[in-house]
């Protein structure tokens, strides 16, 4: 299934389903550190607007039209309906883009950095996360198995099975290690100025920086061009 198609089915149970209120302490706390107010900021794979939210001078971008409808809804900022591969917008313009949560697992990620690289003005910020092919919590539920979470590790560079409305839907999605994405930032000149992890869990804001973000459920940056 095209992954616009996925989202427009997923777009009215989102907020229902991406409800845990650990998930987004990190994210709030790296926003109002890293992005000053009067910063022109880009937020890749906005969903339904919970970030821009949170940041007084912001676009959205979605690939799925509903969830583009739900945030101009919820916070009246400008939505642009597109893929993250290919942006609407001119070099150099915004001093800031973030992308939380899944949105560059369903990307050619290679692509998409060139494209935020591009967009970004000098000096300015890609903050962003994804989901972690090490995640401790989803390797913990399924330990007992270890011929499915090897099988499972092969999916996961691929091919995913969600569950929406109790249909069996495949997605492209492809997890990444903290290895992986590192590299791909230095060879489109970033520079790293650190990395965290998501837990979604209680202790999220005391370890999110911490060696043990390896095992985090999402994995990100924040990184510059220079």
């Amino acid at each position: 299934m095209a992954i616009e198609d996925y989202y427009n089915i997923l777009a009215k149970h989102y907020d229902s389903i991406y409800k845990n209120k650990y998930m987004r302490v990190v994210e709030k706390k790296i926003i109002e550190s890293e992005i000053d107010k009067e910063d022109f900021v880009l937020d890749i794979g906005c969903g339904t607007g919970e970030q821009l939210k949170i940041i007084s001078n912001a676009v959205g971008l979605d690939i799925s039209i509903e969830m583009a409808k739900i945030a101009y809804n919820k916070t009246k900022k400008f939505i642009v309906v597109a893929n993250a591969e290919f942006l609407p917008f001119k070099n150099n313009t915004f001093d800031a883009v973030i992308s939380f949560f899944g949105a560059l697992n369903h990307s050619n990620i290679y692509r998409t950095v060139k494209e935020v690289r591009r967009v970004l003005k000098k000096g300015g910020l890609f903050i962003f996360t994804v989901a972690n092919l090490y995640d401790i919590q989803w390797i913990f539920k399924n330990i007992c198995n270890i011929r499915k979470i090897k099988k499972a590790m092969k999916k996961r560079r691929g091919e995913i099975v969600k569950i929406i409305n109790g249909k069996k839907i495949k997605v492209k999605t492809r997890f990444y290690t903290l290895n992986e994405l590192e590299k791909i930032l230095k060879e489109n000149n970033f520079e790293i100025k650190y990395s965290f992890g998501i837990y979604d869990l209680p202790f999220d804001v005391i370890f999110y920086k911490t060696p043990i973000k390896v095992f985090a459920k999402y994995i990100g940056f924040v990184a510059k061009k220079v």
